[in-house]
């Protein structure tokens, strides 16, 4: 009698094998959630606006017009950031390719494993403070208000390009 081949024999035990590592698939980023991104996108809605109302300048005895949006936007991205933040991020050798992609698009990643998203939605909290900060004491040009706005814009399209990557990707 002849034997079996040994493949024959093993087939099953690889396929199974195959079937079940097939179904694992390493994380590379934060689920894409789409508060998050619908968040920024309000955001940015409100970030924009303000700048426009802003753009000719603005006068430190004014300042209580302005008071209340500049703690509205500031709040709400804070909150977003947290979110942004609270998502889990896997470690994996693979995610090196992924942040070389991002990082070609501007977007730094941090060796701490911040989530960009969450970075840059910091730093947009921190320059609209620094805003608030000198607009409250005396007032904005509409020079200043370009600088801080077009560094906004740096931090937004990080956050927006970050996000958006996450749900091209179906991560």
């Amino acid at each position: 009698m002849r034997s079996v081949p040994r493949l024959i024999v093993y087939f099953p035990l690889l396929l199974a094998l195959g079937l079940s590592l097939s179904a694992c698939v390493a994380r590379l980023a934060p689920n894409y959630d789409k508060a998050i991104a619908d968040g920024l996108v309000t955001a940015s809605q409100q970030l924009m606006t303000h700048f426009a109302a802003t753009s000719s300048g603005t006068a430190a005895s004014s300042f209580a017009q302005r008071d209340a949006t500049y703690s509205s936007i500031i709040g709400s991205l804070d909150a977003l950031a947290l979110q942004a933040k609270s998502r889990p991020t896997p470690k994996s050798s693979v995610g090196n390719k992924v942040n070389e992609y991002l990082a070609k698009r501007g977007i730094t990643i941090s060796d701490t494993g911040d989530v960009p998203s969450a970075v840059a939605l910091e730093q947009i909290s921190i320059t609209l403070t620094k805003m608030r900060d000198v607009d409250k004491k005396q007032g904005v040009t509409a020079f200043e208000v370009a600088a801080f706005k077009g560094q906004v814009v740096i931090y937004l399209d990080q956050a927006l390009t970050y996000e958006n990557f996450l749900e091209r990707e179906g991560l």
